[in-house]
């Protein structure tokens, strides 16, 4: 059997055992929620106001992602099927009312409350499901679980989009803001599921701190690297389309997401003991930080050198991600499974706001990239 053929027996493995393949849909599920709400808000608003308005509405709603840790420490201290329905039933009238108001051509203001509200109290799959893989898999298997979760991500950041455009342009844009909802209600179903039994001990007693998982020095650390590292993604993905211009910049971007694919399967077909070799966070970063060192220096003028350059740098992305997640589910406390991870989400997406924003404003040209697809 050729190296190849192990490597995708690790996926076909974990694959095949009881309930996994019902886990890998729920965590494709929970990344389709996140791709899918924020672009099909915007085409929704746009329809009854304009892109300007939208892209306004969309922003604010954005702001919503700061309540993920509170939403991950309600999960650590109550059943996960009672936050999880409420989250949703609560974001998905919040969705009804955001409908209504645009084609009743309702108070703009009441939009943008219900934009905010809706993403404040959006179902947290996304960090869920991090929790599960730990909750699932044993030491043999963990690491490709990640590493399949961290694919997934970038799939679901494909796949999404794509939905919504079709959607939006087959029936209407509400549809697709409908659809984000359904994707949240099948990945719940499945999530809970999956953890039926197997849910963390939750965080009560009065040794809590209000702190919650941030009173760990390592934890915090991590944290602070966890958000210059996707600073960094965020600097290069802009640096690429300014400077690349619309076609090689698109392409570059394009090529850096699978750069990240092959780059996280790499690391999921391997053992796991030479999977934790190979994915150790400081190493990866080295990498990161040596490639596009390389790419800045070569520069665009080469279209052939400067793509080839821009998949070297690609294949760290997934590798990091999955060596982020994984550290933080070994330095959460006790307890505080998914509010760690949910503060590693907030840290990843603010590195990445921190770093496309830092790039746009020193770059000629206007650019536009994706949002990182960790939360």
């Amino acid at each position: 059997m050729t190296p190849g053929h192990k490597g995708l027996g690790r996926y076909r493995r974990l694959l095949s055992e009881p309930g996994m393949a019902g886990c890998g849909v729920a965590a494709l599920a929970s990344k389709l929620q996140g791709s899918m709400f924020t672009l099909s808000l915007l085409l929704t608003v746009a329809a009854t106001r304009s892109y300007g308005v939208a892209g306004a509405v969309a922003a604010v709603s954005a702001l919503g992602g700061i309540a993920a840790p509170a939403r991950g420490r309600l999960l650590d201290r109550l059943p996960y099927a009672a936050v999880l329905w409420s989250a949703i039933a609560l974001h998905g009238a919040l969705v009804t009312l955001i409908v209504c108001n645009e084609l009743a051509h309702g108070p703009l203001l009441l939009t943008f409350a219900a934009a905010l509200a809706a993403n404040t109290v959006a179902p947290p799959v996304g960090v869920l499901t991090r929790v599960m893989w730990r909750s699932v898999t044993s030491d043999e298997t963990r690491s490709t679980a990640l590493a399949l979760d961290a694919v997934l991500a970038d799939a679901g950041f494909i796949v999404g989009p794509l939905l919504v455009g079709v959607l939006s342009s087959v029936l209407v844009p509400q549809a697709a803001l409908g659809a984000s909802v359904l994707v949240s209600v099948m990945a719940t179903l499945l999530l809970l599921r999956a953890l039926a039994g197997r849910e963390p001990a939750k965080s009560i007693g009065k040794e809590q701190n209000w702190r919650g998982s941030l009173t760990s020095v390592p934890l915090r650390l991590h944290l602070g690297c966890a958000l210059f590292f996707s600073a960094a993604v965020g600097v290069v993905e802009v640096s690429l389309v300014s400077h690349g211009g619309e076609l090689l910049g698109s392409v570059s971007v394009s090529v850096l997401s699978a750069g990240s694919i092959a780059g996280g399967l790499v690391i999921g077909a391997l053992p796991p003991t030479r999977a934790a070799q190979v994915s150790r966070l400081p190493r990866l970063l080295l990498y990161l930080g040596l490639a596009a060192t390389v790419l800045a220096v070569a520069g665009t003028s080469h279209p052939v050198v400067a793509i080839a350059l821009t998949l070297t740098v690609g294949t760290a992305f997934g590798p990091c991600f999955v060596a982020v997640y994984g550290l933080t589910g070994d330095l959460a406390p006790a307890g505080t499974a998914a509010e760690t991870q949910a503060w590693v989400g907030a840290a990843l997406q603010g590195g990445a706001a921190l770093g496309q924003t830092r790039s746009s404003t020193r770059s000629p040209a206007r650019s536009s990239t994706r949002t990182l697809p960790r939360s």
